[in-house]
């Protein structure tokens, strides 16, 4: 794990995604509004906005300003089950997509993130599980272009631990301002 990683894998961690079911009824696609107070309290530095379906989490730091776009996935009557992210550790280092999903997944699937019917999946490969299981793929220029593009709906997909398929859905509305508000310095 690189240390750039390290970063951005800190900051999804404080989403404290419990270990849920993942067979659970009716998924449905909610933008992350923490509380400003309590995340204000929690992290120093720790800014947030909202676009559409997208937040935007900024964490000023020593060496400037570090931001990802997340979208968080709930499941109705179990709450937070998994997270997207796209984001880099500094200006230098190259976009990555993180996704985080409970522990208990079926490891060698990875998960496939993908962004509309026609579009090619992008393959995420699972580097580490503290306390949720954490998939991630660096993104080439083409890919960050094709997920700006995108406009209809998408999902990703994973095995559970009994390799049962799960697909969660995953929407782009705001995306595109989200991603470029958070590349600005």
């Amino acid at each position: 794990m690189t240390h750039r990683f390290l970063k951005l894998a800190a900051l999804l961690a404080g989403l404290g995604l419990s270990c849920l079911s993942l067979a659970g009824p009716a998924l449905a696609q909610q933008p992350a509004a923490p509380a400003p107070a309590a995340g204000a309290a929690a992290r120093p530095g720790l800014t947030t906005a909202t676009y559409q379906d997208w937040v935007v989490r900024c964490v000023a730091g020593d060496t400037g300003r570090v931001c990802e776009v997340v979208q968080n996935i709930q499941a109705q009557g179990q709450g937070l089950i998994a997270s997207v992210a796209v984001g880099r550790a500094d200006a230098k280092a190259p976009l990555r997509l993180v996704v985080q999903l409970p522990a208990g997944v079926w490891l060698p699937a990875g998960v496939k993130v993908q962004l509309g019917e026609k579009a090619k999946p992008v393959q995420l490969s699972f580097t580490r599980c503290p306390q949720g299981c954490f998939a991630e793929a660096e993104l080439d220029a083409a890919t960050v272009q094709a997920l700006k593009a995108a406009t209809e709906g998408g999902s990703f997909s994973f095995e559970d631990g009994a390799r049962r398929p799960v697909t969660l859905p995953l929407s782009f509305k705001g995306f595109t301002s989200a991603l470029d508000a958070s590349l600005k310095p």
